[in-house]
């Protein structure tokens, strides 16, 4: 386990990926999961450019394949209330924004996700 990464994603019942942080939405049908939250077992982070590939089958699965686990407990129901019908699917993560912050993202940061505020904010600490 990755200590950055809480949540691992099990792609039809076999270790696909770690996962930085869980946005329900982005598992919606039809879509892929947002390569930049996607870190595999050697460390190495997804490209940010192309879908994530399951690490053991190196396929890129569909979201319906997908179980979401939380390291911490072992839960695996966080997409359950919103795949059943129980809860309307969040918007998933917008490619403009800031995945730390929300906010538009103005500039290059050294991450395709982050911008340069929060970019500075983590190099520094403060």
């Amino acid at each position: 386990m990755l200590t950055e990464c809480p949540w691992e994603v099990e792609h039809n019942g076999h270790h696909a990926w770690f996962q930085r942080a869980l946005l329900i939405g982005d598992f919606a049908p039809g879509l892929v999961p947002v390569p930049w939250f996607v870190v595999y077992a050697d460390g190495r982070a997804a490209s940010p450019l192309d879908p994530p590939k399951c690490a053991t089958c190196a396929a890129v699965p569909a979201t319906n394949e997908l179980i979401v686990i939380e390291i911490a407990t072992g839960d695996s129901h966080f997409l359950a209330p919103t795949r059943s019908g129980l809860k309307k699917w969040p918007k998933p993560t917008d490619p403009k924004t800031c995945w730390w912050c929300n906010s538009p993202r103005v500039g290059a940061a050294s991450s395709p996700a982050i911008c340069e505020g929060c970019a500075a904010h983590l190099a520094t600490g403060a």
